[in-house]
């Protein structure tokens, strides 16, 4: 069978009259220059697609058009779909295990690969930028959220002494840490900002009943210092943000809505790694200063009634559940 049609050369706008004719495994086009001949398995076909012709793209990206495309359509049979369609069809198993391969690099990317990229990407942050941005931070959050202390000058000489006593039994630390009082609302809390600052709160120095529960909460804080956890999460955000956006693609709407929250809990996961490990250096420091961590048990209990009335989602929170604090801190004996 033979079909009437136009052939374009490779890389030329020249077309020429044509007539295609196949056989069983080729198909021959012959033209005024002459008869080229193709493996049937060589060539893409595209799908006619309503009154859009049916286009054959041979292996020098030269291409013939019929006059009537269902009919050689129709005789293309399965090569209509093209080459690569047809291999994709004879491969289901080869393309579904590719995909599972595939979900799984981007898991342990996400899992393994961009944590430890953070991590490694740490040491080569000049040290003016975690001071800028621990200097800003602080500056937003005096004007945002937090008041001046309510302590009086001795409760914070004290408090002061005993954090200048509880560092210098410490291991060095990445950076100096230095410490201020706010208040927040009345809420119980320390905070630990990437230029080495500790933000404790009136209601913290409160509500610890001996010098060891609050040194506990001190050396959580501490521990976020010494593991420089929050220069950690601002390269993994940012490079969070930057895989997501080139796996994707640039987006707006809702897919923006939607990626913002994935990334929002992909990151609330690794703060609470974060907490873990803090909590890990409490315990460990709490152990060698004082023989044991009872004061930290004591003292989250405090925090978890003092704060229970904020209480919210345990999934949203940056922190584990105050319930698994503690039990984490009873199996570490």
């Amino acid at each position: 069978m033979s079909w009437r049609g136009v052939y374009h050369p490779p890389h030329s706008a020249t077309k020429l009259n044509a007539e295609l004719t196949l056989g069983d495994r080729h198909v021959h086009v012959t033209t005024e220059q002459g008869e080229h001949v193709w493996s049937l398995a060589d060539m893409d076909v595209s799908v006619p697609v309503g009154s859009l012709p049916l286009v054959l793209t041979f292996p020098e990206r030269d291409t013939f058009i019929p006059d009537e495309s269902q009919s050689l359509a129709d005789a293309l049979g399965p090569y209509r779909k093209g080459k690569r369609l047809h291999w994709l069809e004879q491969h289901k198993l080869a393309i579904l295990a590719s995909l599972l391969v595939v979900v799984l690099l981007v898991v342990l990317l996400f899992s393994h690969g961009l944590p430890a990229l953070s991590r490694g990407l740490v040491p080569l942050v000049p040290d003016e930028v975690p001071n800028q941005i621990g200097q800003k931070t602080r500056d937003a959050l005096d004007e945002h959220m937090l008041l001046p202390t309510q302590l009086s000058e001795q409760t914070q000489d004290r408090v002061q002494q005993q954090f200048d006593g509880l560092v210098e039994q410490l291991p060095a630390l990445p950076l100096k840490p230095s410490l201020v009082f706010r208040q927040w609302e009345g809420t119980a809390n320390a905070l630990a900002l990437s230029d080495g600052t500790i933000i404790v709160t009136d209601a913290l120095v409160a509500l610890a009943d001996t010098p060891e529960q609050l040194d506990s909460i001190l050396l959580h804080e501490i521990g976020h210092l010494a593991h420089q956890h929050s220069l950690k999460s601002l390269i993994r955000a940012t490079l969070l943000s930057t895989t997501v956006a080139l796996l994707t693609g640039e987006s707006t709407g809702l897919a923006d809505n939607l990626l913002g929250g994935g990334v929002f809990l992909l990151t609330k996961g690794y703060s609470r790694d974060d907490e873990r490990e803090a909590d890990a250096y409490a315990r460990q420091h709490m152990t060698t200063i004082y023989g044991d961590a009872t004061a930290m048990k004591a003292m989250l209990k405090r925090i978890g009634k003092s704060n229970s009335s904020g209480e919210q989602l345990e999934w949203l929170s940056t922190h584990p559940g105050m319930k698994a604090r503690i039990e984490a801190i009873q199996s570490a004996r």
